[in-house]
């Protein structure tokens, strides 16, 4: 295949190695099948090799349903020697299929022709050839199967690598022409050019300029269908070379999707597909920022809204990470449509928010509230106050994402804008535990400016309850939005709240000023803490050093503080100590009697006074005491003396 083989079996280079040479690209069975057909025969039999042989086997495989089997036997095609090959290709395309009855196998077959015969002409190098191939291949523009245009657009680009710039300039003014193969051919061929030339002929050879002029054109219409059906073409062949241009190009596509021609409406809802089809991950995200603004325009038309709506609609379950973060994005802007007078509209947007809800959300618990969330998002004057009740009920446990606040904080901050209080008591609690949850602080950034100021005019409020509730879920918001190692500079935050409040209903304009400029500043503080976005291990470090120095300057504050307090008390102490009387010393020196020295004097003295009176009645007491025992022992001894001489007495009388 590769060269001449020899005709025997058993030789070294008998044995056809096709695992060797296209083993990334056929699959097991081709690989087989090829083998055997193959084995032992020469290229130049070729022609005499049938079903079996190998041209037998790259018609088959070029015409399979099996992407991969095409690309295979493309591959083997280009191989092949192009004299035997050309010809049975030339024979197929000048017989419409030869005979071929699966019309869907004979457009697959027709691709296959269109790649196979770009590729044998670049790998021959030969202009006249490539010349050849390419008028071969533009003949092939007018089949209406996209897929074989395509292929056809890369066999031309194939061929003008070989031609080269003057050749294929020539050929890009030829399609830029009116033609009356219509303007999907012309645009598939013109791409097709401009690959074989590489995107830079875009601009280097004016093919978007042109292209602008004829979609501006009002009077020809079938300038504009051209020019937006080859924007489309040319996305599809030159896929993400294209991006660079799709984004100046889109309000262009966009405002054709509106035009008074169905022809054209078509051909640029189909290039807006396209375009967007052709984007990367990142691109795709820049792309629809650029898009909303076009959705948000009053002045963009109703049909360009319904193609832009379908075709966000159409990413949703293809780029889930890119659409979840553009979800704060997509929410608003589609939510704006939801009010349009054209119920297409309103219809598209719709299906936009049920797709994001059944693709994007990833919380178990908050999948079961989609449905009343998106009632909420699409009838809020009815269904805010029944969503908020149930959101009540729910208990959160896993994290909350950035595509779960973008359902749930229109909805919440709706309701903090509700008149009665019960209303706005449920929203601020639900705003508390949901910010509880969330893992991601610059997810939570994006939605603060929807609900700060709510939350800080419930702060304000004029029932004590609602202050509360306020402050608690203002307090989770801010030191929720904040890095996991700054949340440690919030852990006050509440409480600090709770004092400001209690100044803000205070009876005195000046304390209640002085609250609401304290609350305004604590925000201010954790808002500035909390829109760091980028928190790398240097910046964390930093942080930590800052805190650090911080705490540490707290505490050296403290010390001073506590050392100078200590200070002015001793000399108060001393001061006061200084101004006592001194006891003992009697009157000063003027003998005043008003101040402390005389008065303690006085009072000295009325205490010795009183004392000696004490004194003296104890003493008057004792000696009273005294006589009266002398007295008592004076009678106890006259007493005993009579009693002995009463005795003595009866003595003598009992002797005589």
């Amino acid at each position: 295949m590769v060269g001449q083989a020899s005709s025997g079996h058993g030789g070294a280079h008998s044995q056809l190695d096709m695992s060797a040479t296209f083993g990334a690209t056929f699959s097991a069975k081709v690989l087989g099948d090829a083998a055997g057909a193959l084995s032992g025969k020469a290229l130049s039999e070729a022609e005499g090799m049938k079903d079996a042989g190998a041209l037998g086997f790259a018609m088959r495989a070029i015409g399979e349903e099996d992407a991969r089997t095409r690309d295979a036997g493309v591959a083997a095609a280009v191989l092949m020697d192009s004299s035997a090959l050309l010809p049975k290709l030339e024979h197929y395309l000048d017989t419409d299929g030869d005979g071929e009855n699966d019309h869907d196998r004979a457009d697959r077959t027709a691709a296959g022709i269109a790649l196979v015969m770009g590729g044998i002409a670049a790998r021959s190098g030969d202009a006249a050839m490539a010349k050849k191939v390419a008028d071969r291949c533009s003949a092939l523009l007018v089949c209406p199967n996209d897929m074989v245009q395509v292929a056809v657009a890369n066999g031309l680009a194939s061929c003008v690598r070989v031609l080269g710039e003057g050749e294929g300039k020539a050929m890009l003014d030829e399609f830029m022409a009116a033609s009356a193969n219509g303007a999907m051919a012309q645009g598939y061929g013109l791409a097709g050019v401009v690959k074989g030339l590489k995107s830079k002929s875009l601009v280097s050879h004016g093919v978007l300029a042109k292209l602008e002029e004829k979609i501006g054109s009002k009077k020809d219409q079938g300038a504009r269908e051209q020019a937006v059906a080859t924007y489309g073409c040319l996305a599809k062949v030159l896929g993400h070379l294209f991006e660079a241009y799709t984004v100046k190009i889109i309000p262009s596509i966009l405002a054709k999707c509106g035009d008074k021609v169905p022809e054209v409406r078509a051909a640029a809802e189909d290039a807006l597909k396209a375009c967007m089809g052709c984007l990367c991950p990142q691109g795709l995200r820049h792309v629809i920022s650029k898009a909303l603004k076009e959705l948000e325009d009053r002045g963009t038309a109703w049909q360009a809204k319904v193609a832009l709506l379908a075709c966000i609609e159409s990413f949703v379950p293809k780029e889930k990470d890119q659409m979840g973060r553009a979800m704060q994005e997509v929410v608003p802007a589609v939510c704006e449509t939801l009010n349009d007078t054209k119920p297409e509209v309103c219809a598209a947007a719709q299906s936009v928010l049920k797709s994001m809800g059944a693709n994007l959300i990833k919380s178990p618990e908050m999948k079961g509230m989609v449905p009343a969330l998106l009632d909420a998002l699409i009838q809020p004057m009815d269904k805010t106050v029944p969503c908020v009740d149930q959101l009540m009920d729910v208990t959160f446990i896993n994290a909350v994402d950035g595509p779960c606040l973008s359902l749930m904080v229109p909805v919440l901050s709706r309701a903090l804008k509700e008149r009665r209080m019960e209303n706005r008591r449920k929203a601020s609690l639900v705003v508390g535990n949901m910010c509880g949850l969330v893992t991601d602080g610059v997810a939570l950034v994006r939605y603060a400016p929807a609900l700060v100021p709510e939350l800080l005019l419930c702060v304000k409020d004029s029932n004590p309850e609602m202050r509360q509730y306020g402050a608690s879920a203002l307090a989770a918001l801010l030191k929720g939005m904040a890095s996991a190692h700054l949340s440690a500079r919030f852990d006050e935050l509440e409480s600090n709240l709770e004092q400001l409040q209690k100044d803000m209903v205070s009876e005195s304009e000046e304390t209640k000023r002085k609250g609401e400029r304290g609350i305004q500043e604590l925000v201010d503080i954790a808002m500035g803490q909390a829109t760091k976005t980028n928190h790398s291990e240097a910046d964390i470090e930093a942080d930590m050093k800052k805190m650090k120095l911080e705490e540490e300057e707290k505490k050296a504050a403290k010390i001073k503080a506590e050392e100078e307090a200590k200070v002015l008390a001793a000399a108060q102490a001393e001061k006061e100590e200084a101004a006592k009387p001194i006891p003992g010393k009697g009157f000063c020196e003027t003998s005043c009697r008003v101040c402390p020295q005389c008065e303690l004097a006085l009072e000295e003295q009325a205490a010795r006074d009183e004392q000696k009176k004490k004194d003296d009645e104890k003493n008057a007491r004792l000696e009273a005491k005294k006589k009266a025992e002398e007295e008592k022992l004076r009678a106890l001894k006259k007493f005993q003396e009579q009693q002995k001489a009463a005795l003595a007495q009866q003595g003598k009388k009992k002797k005589k």
